[in-house]
């Protein structure tokens, strides 16, 4: 629970950062807030996965090609 914590966490600095203008980030200045910190929620997914031996590359590469097969807002949904 911890470690999605973590990542929920920097999925929430992204949101502050769009809300914020989406200004330079502060530690990699040539990418804005938003850029920096989903990457940041990208390397604790990749990393909470390697500790367990889950293969999530593998696992974005399948659902991204299903997710081609499906209708844009599948079951109604607005976004």
């Amino acid at each position: 629970g911890e470690l999605i914590a973590l990542i929920h966490s920097e999925l929430s600095e992204a949101l502050e950062a769009l809300r914020h203008g989406n200004p330079p980030d502060d530690k990699v200045p040539d990418f804005n807030g938003a850029e920096a910190e989903l990457a940041d929620a990208v390397i604790r997914i990749m990393d909470m996965g390697e500790a367990r031996g889950w293969r999530i590359a593998e696992a974005i590469i399948a659902k991204a090609a299903m997710n081609k097969t499906r209708q844009v807002r599948h079951g109604g949904k607005k976004f």
